[in-house]
């Protein structure tokens, strides 16, 4: 299963605009935004965000540069010249570099609306990029052949082995196109591209990208005027040829303002606008070789929304899906529209595992919750349904990872990637820029909310070293009880009322220095294979010896018809814990005695607690008899 993270920049909020329908370009270490509109009007200033910084900043322009005041001051570092295009939304922006050349590239800014005119624009500028970005030069130059003609809401992508930016025209403010159009970067020259095949259908606010591992074109979604749309097509940009493939897994929502993102092999559709206007916050993969859009899961470590970076400690799962929230989509000819605790024996004391470690490090409660009164005896068994040494010893070790599926009888019928982090909200008209491994999302609308909001998806993150796996001590917990009277490993026997009960001399020296001397050297019972337990029952032993294994704790049945076998009972695992100094079970004893102190049982329960110095059960018996005659 693949994993990919969604991180907030939270600190690149400081000098960035609240803008849609924008452009982002990346280029060496550096994202250069220019154009969109905030709701108010449309953008010309060429904004620049420092990947290595993570902030924004305005390039230092050059005085007496056109369309700038003298005054205007930004980033001494980094120079702009030349004038910049009229502020626009809705536009394009295709970086045309060598792959091999990190310091000289060009950014072809092309059509959009800028706010005036029954038509969209149907200009062309270019941004000159050299000194690895910190030179830039704005101009427009003289153009061969014939160009798209007005514009808006197309796309336009890069296709390296040509050297050609090709243009899949969307509207030009009177009607949708299908055209395609390509410019050669290095003479300026546009041509019509004659293509032949399942040509798309007409469209605006589609989304499109090219992959280079194919040098292959996809086109998706948008609005032809009537509905939006979910298809995808792809053109073979050797011979020219459109194919509408059959798509494996579960499709898109159908919308438009959407991202297409191409990267290794797959393409990242992010967002959009639906049905009725309604906003998307869904990441979609697309991946070629299979040609499927793969099954997604959110594992959402925090709250939703686009504003918020706080992460909670708890995750939850959300699989696939869309979720909708009015956008109010922009019109297509402009902008009119904590330390853990461990306990031993599994006694009633907090339990506080860590969250990650609890579910392999704690066995199901048997016979009751945590509340030692409700544990009933003879609760634990020595069965090996959970664990077996045998079995244990050469078992095949998997790493943990989350069950994607809740039915054990589905099989992958798609490749599945899960999703760490909490990713954008809901929004269309945003922008998302590959980055080496990583995907910048940044800005768009969500209905009268203009969003300035940035978030990367690591679709490679680096692997984290988990501590999944339990601890010794954990471990110790919860195997033990399964060697509770059982002969495996056994090396003491007790016979109690000529019956045997297996016992492990480590385990008992451990929790009795009672045991822990009787099986020091010296004693007659350190080399006795059976020793015979005298004056107790064997079912109060083996509930001692269950306690001791298992943390199984004596409950004291009230009912009339079991009162005095359970006072029995209990009054006998009292005088075995004081025999082999099991404090803890004595105390427990002590508490589980206290409600039984009446006047019938006053001055026997008074006896046993004098003789097993039970010294707060005896507290208990006299404070009943000093103050007897005062109870009704």
């Amino acid at each position: 299963m693949d994993r990919m993270r969604w991180t907030e920049q939270s600190a690149s909020r400081v000098g960035c605009p609240t803008i849609k329908n924008h452009s982002v370009t990346h280029f060496g270490d550096y994202l250069f935004c220019f154009g969109g509109y905030d709701g108010r009007r449309n953008h010309m200033t060429l904004l620049i965000y420092s990947i290595l910084e993570q902030r924004w900043f305005r390039p230092h322009h050059a005085m007496g540069t056109e369309g700038q005041g003298s005054n205007f001051l930004g980033d001494p570092s980094f120079l702009v010249q030349g004038t910049p295009p009229p502020g626009r939304n809705g536009h394009s922006a295709t970086l045309a570099a060598d792959p091999d050349d990190e310091e000289n590239g060009r950014v072809i800014i092309i059509g959009g609306w800028l706010g005036t005119g029954p038509l969209a624009a149907s200009d062309m500028h270019v941004l000159d990029i050299s000194g690895a970005g910190r030179q830039l030069r704005w101009y427009q130059p003289p153009i061969k052949g014939t160009p798209p003609g007005p514009c808006n809401m197309h796309s336009a992508d890069y296709v390296s082995a040509l050297k050609e930016v090709f243009v899949f025209r969307g509207g030009n403010g009177r009607e949708y196109l299908n055209d395609l159009h390509a410019l050669h970067v290095e003479t300026l020259t546009w041509r019509r591209v004659e293509t032949t095949g399942a040509i798309p259908q007409q469209r605006a606010n589609h989304s499109s990208a090219f992959l280079e591992e194919t040098q292959e074109l996809f086109v998706f979604g948008g609005w032809n005027g009537t509905e939006r749309l979910n298809d995808i097509h792809i053109l073979d940009t050797a011979t020219n040829t459109w194919t509408c493939p059959r798509v494996g897994g579960v499709l898109p929502h159908p919308r438009a303002g959407m991202t297409l993102t191409a990267l290794r092999g797959r393409l990242y559709l992010f967002g959009g606008s639906g049905t009725s206007a309604k906003c998307f916050q869904d990441l979609q993969i697309l991946d070629r070789q299979t040609m499927a859009w793969l099954d997604v899961t959110q594992y959402e470590t925090g709250r939703n929304g686009h504003h918020d970076s706080e992460h909670e400690t708890t995750g939850t799962f959300r699989f696939g899906g869309s979720h909708t929230l009015d956008d109010g989509q922009s019109h297509m000819y402009g902008h009119l529209e904590e330390t853990p605790r461990f306990t031993f024996g599994g006694a009633q004391q907090d339990n506080s595992l860590d969250a990650n470690q609890e579910a392999v490090a704690r066995p199901p409660q048997q016979g009751g919750g945590q509340d030692g009164a409700s544990l009933s005896l003879g609760s634990f068994t020595s069965s090996r349904a959970d664990w077996h040494a045998r079995d244990m010893a050469a078992r095949h070790r998997q790493p943990a990872l989350p069950n994607v599926s809740p039915n054990p009888n589905d099989e992958d019928s798609v490749p599945a990637v899960l999703i760490d982090g909490t990713g954008p909200g809901r929004r269309a008209g945003h922008t998302a820029t590959a980055v080496h491994r990583k995907i910048f999302v940044f800005g768009g609308s969500c209905g009268s909310d203009y969003l300035n909001d940035f978030f990367v998806l690591d679709t490679d993150p680096p692997p984290h070293a988990l501590v999944s796996e339990p601890t010794s001590v954990q471990l110790f917990e919860r195997r033990l009880r399964h060697f509770f009277n059982d002969e495996e490993f056994s090396d003491v026997t007790f016979v109690v009322q000529g019956e045997k009960v297996y016992g492990h001399k480590m385990v008992l020296s451990i929790v009795s220095d009672c045991f822990r001397a009787m099986f020091t050297t010296g004693f007659r019972e350190s080399e006795a294979m059976e020793i015979e337990i005298p004056d107790c029952s064997h079912a109060s032993f083996l509930s001692v010896m269950e306690y001791v294994y298992t943390g199984a704790l004596p409950k004291m049945d009230m009912a009339n018809q079991d009162r005095d076998r359970s006072l029995t009972r209990v009054v006998e695992m009292l005088e075995l814990s004081d025999r082999f100094f099991l404090d803890h079970l004595k105390q427990i004893c002590e508490s589980i005695l206290q409600p039984a102190v009446t006047h019938d049982t006053a001055e026997y329960l008074l006896g046993i607690a004098q003789k097993t110095n039970a010294s707060q059960l005896q507290s208990i018996c006299e404070h009943f008899v000093r103050n007897r005659n005062e109870i009704a």
